[in-house]
């Protein structure tokens, strides 16, 4: 029995015989959408009984049920469930209809399995917010994946998306944001009420600060913008930070001075609630404002200290107007963590801290911040990463970095249940800067991580050093294979390519570990192969030239072989725009240095050899 998260407390009996069951009907007395769900997926009829004191699904060929009691902790615990599978049938019983409909996505993992043994499961959820993030900077899935994600995260029993669709969202009262490939109103909706069925709210989030490049990238919104001038230092006149002299770019933050910024941006949440009306909070963002007080005006207004301020003042307000909206404000915790005592007690006590660290070894620095917010009366949800930026290395530019996804998740389980926090959401970036950065690790990269965090989240007890052969089993319905996601980039192409010829389940999943994971291997490639050009041109020796452009060659071949098997995969649930968007930031400007060296095409001694080769 292989069931994911691991459950609470199992007992297993006997072997039970083959063929028992043979005119299975689901016998009941709930109705409504776990009912139809229930009988849709398992293929039986429905028949009513009104019995018993809690809600049941009996599975067998005869009804007969115990109305007896619930195990004690049921009843405390809030989407909890038993299953008991014996030679009667199968019986599913909980303390509402939320237990009842994850108690029934383990007994569909039973089945997928053919489990043929006496069963008894009791479990239950040690956190109460359990999250997923779906931001779509790069791009969205389109409609009908967007609601097989929303599938396949409640087979694991998450219960939460934080979605952040920025210009995806179908804005109706502002206009020059909303993209062509966006969500239509009606899309929405039903991606809200298909969640809501399944026991998952949705969090909206609608940056109100920074990160809202797709808004002032458009000429009608420039003029909010925070970076109005350029103050470089014309001694040193460039930044030692790699991603420029500005923190992220001049189109990155809203002028928190600029009423009519706010007039948009709370045009722009009013909308978010009106569309997402059963979300009790909406998250406002508030992160790596780094560029504060980069303006006159701000500068004018709050003095050269007064940074904390300012954001103190923009929070604070954002917090009032979504409290005035009905809903819960959320923020991002970082530029919150130099904040002294006093800046917390002006701090409005409505917001709920969303508190973010992503990497190995972050903690301890994770407790010291849970336990400030908490001194100073705030409310915590922690936020962890399965796919996010782990730097300049070609490494996991393709594929995320597996070893510390999963030390991250899995602290983030450890902090949840030390300190007793709301929740924990785990996030899957697109891509870092917004704008201009190009796309992170592809989308379904990210299943293995986020699968080990619904583990986790769910069973922060569970024992999972054999989470990955689980997960393969699981997941793809391979058996017998271990340390794939562990391995350098050339032994995960070659696992990944087994588990994509021999999959039984999620094959699209399985073949995008299998191109990106050899992508990976070709931008290394690529990186090592172009800093070696150099010889072609410095007098080097023939025998040195004739390496280089094999070299080259070599690479030509191989983007030749990945570039149609990559467009094909981002093809099928991305649409043409996205699609090119993502296969140029991996293959075009290899292709444009290679078109644009003439000693390529012309009839030198290197070009023939590449002809040639």
């Amino acid at each position: 029995m292989n069931i994911i998260p691991r459950p609470k407390k199992v007992s297993e009996g006997r072997t039970l015989p083959e063929g028992i069951h043979s005119e299975k009907k689901i016998y009941t007395n709930i109705s409504g959408f776990v009912l139809e769900y229930a009988a849709a997926q398992l293929n039986l009829e429905a028949i009513p009984k009104d019995t018993a004191v809690f809600p049941f699904i009996r599975i067998s060929d005869e009804f007969a049920i115990e109305t007896g009691q619930l195990p004690e902790i049921l009843p405390e615990k809030e989407g909890g469930y038993i299953l008991k599978v014996d030679e009667q049938g199968v019986v599913i019983a909980a303390k509402s209809s939320k237990g009842l409909f994850y108690g029934i996505q383990t007994y569909l993992q039973l089945e997928q399995q053919d489990c043929n043994k006496e069963l008894e499961i009791t479990d239950w959820p040690d956190n109460d917010i359990r999250g997923f993030h779906l931001e779509t900077r790069f791009g969205i899935p389109k409609f009908e994946r967007i609601l097989e994600i929303i599938d396949e995260l409640c087979r694991y029993k998450f219960n939460t998306i934080l979605m952040e669709l920025e210009d995806k969202f179908p804005y109706e009262k502002v206009g020059g944001i909303t993209s062509a490939n966006a969500l239509d109103k009606n899309q929405l909706s039903e991606i809200v009420r298909y969640a809501n069925d399944r026991f998952i709210e949705i969090i909206p989030l609608q940056q109100t600060l920074g990160h809202v490049e797709y808004i002032l990238k458009n000429d009608r919104y420039y003029a909010l913008r925070e970076v109005r001038d350029n103050r470089a230092n014309p001694e040193f006149p460039f930044s030692l930070n790699v991603i420029g002299s500005l923190s992220f770019n001049d189109i990155d933050e809203f002028c928190p001075s600029n009423e009519e910024a706010y007039r948009l941006i709370e045009k722009m949440c009013r909308e978010m609630a009106e569309k997402y009306p059963s979300s009790k909070y909406i998250h406002v963002g508030c992160d790596e404002a780094w560029n504060l007080l980069h303006c006159e005006t701000c500068r004018k207004k709050y003095g050269k200290e007064g940074f904390n301020k300012i954001f103190l003042e923009h929070t604070n307000r954002m917090a009032g107007f979504i409290t005035s909206l009905n809903k819960v404000p959320v923020i991002w915790d970082d530029m919150l963590r130099g904040f002294s005592k006093e800046d917390f007690e002006l701090l409005d006590k409505n917001i709920v801290i969303m508190c973010w660290l992503y990497y190995d070894g972050d903690y301890e620095k994770g407790a010291a911040l849970i336990k400030k917010y908490r001194e100073s009366g705030f409310k915590v949800i922690g936020a962890s990463s399965a796919k996010c930026c782990e730097g300049m290395s070609s490494d996991y530019l393709d594929m995320p970095n597996m070893k510390d996804r999963l030390i991250n998740i899995k602290d983030w389980s450890r902090l949840s249940a030390e300190l007793d926090l709301m929740g924990v959401i785990t996030t899957v970036w697109s891509n870092y800067t917004g704008t201009i950065a190009p796309p992170h690790p592809f989308f379904d990269t990210m299943w293995y991580p986020i699968v080990y965090s619904a583990e986790r989240y769910w069973n922060a007890g569970a024992d999972s050093s054999d989470f990955e052969k689980r997960f393969l089993e699981n997941y793809f319905g391979v058996e017998g294979m271990e340390d794939c996601f562990g391995s350098e980039n050339e032994a995960v192409y070659e696992k990944t390519a087994s588990i994509a010829e021999n999959c039984k389940r999620n094959n699209y999943v399985a073949r995008v570990y299998k191109f990106m994971s050899l992508l990976s291997v070709y931008r290394q490639k690529s990186m090592a192969v172009y800093r070696e050009l150099y010889k072609l041109f410095d007098g080097s020796s023939k025998r040195e030239k004739d390496i280089a452009v094999r070299k080259v060659k070599e690479l030509e071949t191989m983007r030749e072989y990945l570039k149609p098997e990559i467009s094909k995969l981002i093809g099928r649930y991305y649409n043409e725009a996205d699609t090119k968007e993502f296969v140029n930031s991996r293959f075009y400007m290899d292709e444009f240095i290679i078109k644009s060296l003439p000693f390529f095409t012309d009839d030198s001694y290197c070009g023939t050899l590449f002809r040639q080769t």
